[in-house]
């Protein structure tokens, strides 16, 4: 099923316009001025994500100033927030649940250029949960009107499950992702025209060791930077130690992890090979955001 995106921008509303939203913020006098952001999910597979620290951004696109910076507990308070900007462009940057091992550089007054802005990892190994970020651009045309815009957030790593079927009980797996991006820079834009690229640098990311309990190896979700656009593909090295000390490697080239992308990898261990070449027609290779239609 092809990913459909519902989520659309209200670029403007004309004065007297009344509140659409519940969580609009009223100011004696000052009703239908100001501008309102609403928080949304690009993939319907984040939707329940519990949000607890949301950071804002607000930058003026002819001069790349700052011109807002805040701070909030919860998705609700930033919907219940106004701010009255004047006349012009403007690019609204928001991060959720942004906190350690994640980080994020070049945010101050008296930036020079927003697209020095990136998100990185303070240890890439074993990140427990994912971060959150959108970008939206709005042009205020009437400084009195009221204004609600929508930021779709979605995931800043990509997300790897891997199974492996019919191994020896006792198997050991290990093993590690070698082109994954150092960092993310949320408000430059990639070659689908989305925001957020991945840094040029790479950085190999060591997986997590697994136990097989059973005849079936399977991991819990591998939360990494995107494959970096300076490899043409993802190079994910596995290996694998059966219970009678037989060491077992594999090279394996998968199609690009993308920013906010899931996928899984699924082998029968009997057919894999030292090196294997995936492409998203194999059935080794699963881009689960395909698999979920948003309506």
């Amino acid at each position: 099923m092809k990913v459909k995106s519902i989520f659309t921008i209200w670029s403007w509303m004309l004065l007297y316009v009344p509140c659409l939203l519940a969580s609009c913020d009223h100011h004696d006098g000052e009703d239908e001025k100001g501008l309102s952001i609403s928080l949304t999910w690009q993939d319907e597979a984040d939707q329940g994500t519990k949000v607890e620290d949301v950071k804002l951004w607000i930058f003026n696109a002819d001069n790349d100033s700052l011109v807002e910076e805040e701070n909030y507990g919860s998705a609700q308070e930033i919907a219940n927030q106004r701010f009255f900007l004047a006349e012009g462009d403007y690019r609204i940057l928001t991060t959720t649940n942004l906190t350690e091992p994640f980080t994020i550089g070049e945010i101050t007054k008296t930036l020079s250029n927003w697209d020095n802005i990136m998100i990185g990892l303070t240890n890439p190994k074993n990140v427990k949960d994912n971060a959150y970020f959108g970008v939206t651009d709005i042009r205020i045309d009437l400084e009195e009107g009221y204004y609600v815009v929508q930021n779709p957030m979605k995931s800043v790593l990509a997300e790897l499950t891997i199974i492996i079927e019919d191994v020896p009980k006792g198997t050991e797996m290990s093993g590690k992702a070698m082109d994954a991006a150092l960092c993310l820079f949320p408000t430059q834009k990639n070659d689908d025209g989305a925001y957020g690229l991945p840094s040029i640098e790479p950085v190999e990311v060591e997986l997590p060791t697994i136990l097989a309990t059973g005849t079936t190896l399977q991991s819990e979700v591998i939360r990494l930077m995107p494959t970096t656009p300076a490899s043409a593909a993802s190079h994910i090295y596995l290996r694998l130690l059966l219970p009678n000390e037989t060491l077992q490697e594999y090279d394996i080239t998968a199609p690009m992890m993308k920013v906010g992308g899931k996928y899984e990898l699924r082998f029968k261990h009997n057919k894999m090979q030292p090196k294997m070449n995936l492409d998203a027609t194999i059935n080794n290779w699963k881009d689960l955001n395909n698999e979920v239609e948003i309506k």
